[in-house]
């Protein structure tokens, strides 16, 4: 087990009325909100009222900001960090999944900074590949923020990563920075009651591969760490089979819920470094594709577990054991194949695609997809991943 400390400042206040709370924990930071959400559901399912309502009942003026995409937009963010400065803006509110948090996140960073903040999304990457800068920008004050989470996915309602997409560009980076951590997250299993039965499944999918690529990695006697990230996926899996049958399941939707906050709150992630390639990998495929950030994560992480199993066949025979009670008795490299085979298969039960034709995505965009993921340098701990080694991934699940 690597060396680490721990720090995690979110808040949070969890279970049934806990949306009331909202406007409390807002006002310490003052009376001028900009209230970033989604696109259709917030308002259909009668949650974007009731918060207006309680913002306002506490003399609280909100500033909406809508529209926000499955895949994050840089256009949006821009939008939103002009309307913090030109309206003097106290607090961010998210209200939705990952996609409103994230930009949210991207907004107070940039809500502060003096240069386009694009720049700190490409600096970052070149500074997690090695790459010298003489000036990186790096965001070091924000406008607070906090959230309410409303799906079960991401988790960055817990962490301090933004991911966003510049459009025009066809790119999607990521920053990792503390100083976005929310200053609370709101969690009232009960509004995700009326969420459709795509976005659940396929937030299901993203919370197995957060766990996973901290778990299938080359790192070892980590058995603590391992045993919480295996208790996680496992309960991902029950409970999200349960909500697809019962959208009213209290237990189920909470364990979702707190599931997606712990598999990116860190905790589960000390003492290894995790991988993450996958998502590197997929945040290219959605950004020349748009294809939903969980559904694209299935099709890729099916890819990559084949072509790096044989770097440590034994954390995949682990994963098959613990996780899918296949037992070991023939070799980890065979064992480690069958978790796999029934990770995909569990993953088409949901009725997830697992492979580009089947999403609708052309494979001519692999070249493409390939060559922008390791554009700031190779990817991978398990196994080095070059160019030629991403495009072998996709055109295994092509």
């Amino acid at each position: 087990m690597l060396d680490f400390s721990y720090y995690n400042p979110v808040k949070l206040l969890y279970g049934k009325g806990k949306l009331d709370a909202v406007a409390e924990e807002i006002l310490p930071y003052g009376k001028r909100v900009l209230f970033v959400f989604g696109q259709n559901h917030l308002k259909a399912s009668g949650q974007y009222d009731r918060v207006k309502q309680l913002l306002e009942a506490a003399g609280i003026e909100s500033i909406d900001l809508g529209g926000v995409h499955s895949n994050p937009r840089l256009d949006l963010v821009q939008r939103g960090i002009q309307i913090c400065k030109e309206q003097d803006i106290d607090f961010i509110l998210a209200v939705g999944g990952g996609s409103s948090c994230d930009t949210a996140k991207a907004i107070s960073m940039g809500a502060k900074a003096d240069y386009d903040i694009w720049q700190a999304y490409e600096d970052f990457h070149n500074l997690m590949h090695g790459n010298p800068l003489d000036n990186p920008h790096v965001p070091t004050e924000v406008v607070p923020m906090g959230v309410v989470m409303t799906k079960p996915a991401t988790g960055s309602d817990f962490d301090y990563t933004s991911v966003l997409s510049n459009w025009d560009a066809h790119e999607k980076l990521m920053v990792i920075n503390k100083v976005m951590y929310p200053k609370f997250s709101i969690h009232d299993p009960t509004l995700t009651y009326t969420l459709p039965r795509e976005q659940i499944v396929y937030g299901v999918a993203d919370i197995m591969t957060h766990y996973l690529e901290q778990y299938l990695t080359p790192d070892d006697y980590i058995d603590m760490l391992d045993r919480m990230k295996e208790v996680g996926l496992k309960t991902v899996i029950d409970s999200g089979v349960t909500v697809l049958k019962n959208p009213e399941d209290y237990n189920a939707q909470s364990n979702l819920l707190y599931c997606a906050a712990l598999a990116c709150s860190d905790i589960s992630m000390q003492g290894t470094l995790g991988g993450w390639e996958a998502h590197m990998i997929e945040h290219e495929l959605s950004a020349i594709t748009d294809v939903n950030h969980g559904l694209g994560m299935a099709i890729v992480y099916i890819g990559w577990m084949k072509y790096v199993i044989d770097a440590n066949p034994r954390k995949f025979a682990e994963f098959a054991e613990w996780v899918w009670g296949i037992e070991r008795r023939r070799s980890d490299l065979e064992i480690g194949m069958a978790g796999i085979e029934k990770t995909a298969e569990f993953w088409r039960s949901l009725g997830i695609p697992l492979t580009l034709r089947e999403a609708g995505l052309d494979p001519a965009i692999i070249p493409q997809v390939a060559k922008q993921a390791v554009r700031f340098g190779p990817l991978g701990r398990l196994k080095t991943l070059y160019e030629e080694d991403v495009i072998k991934i996709l055109e295994s699940v092509s």
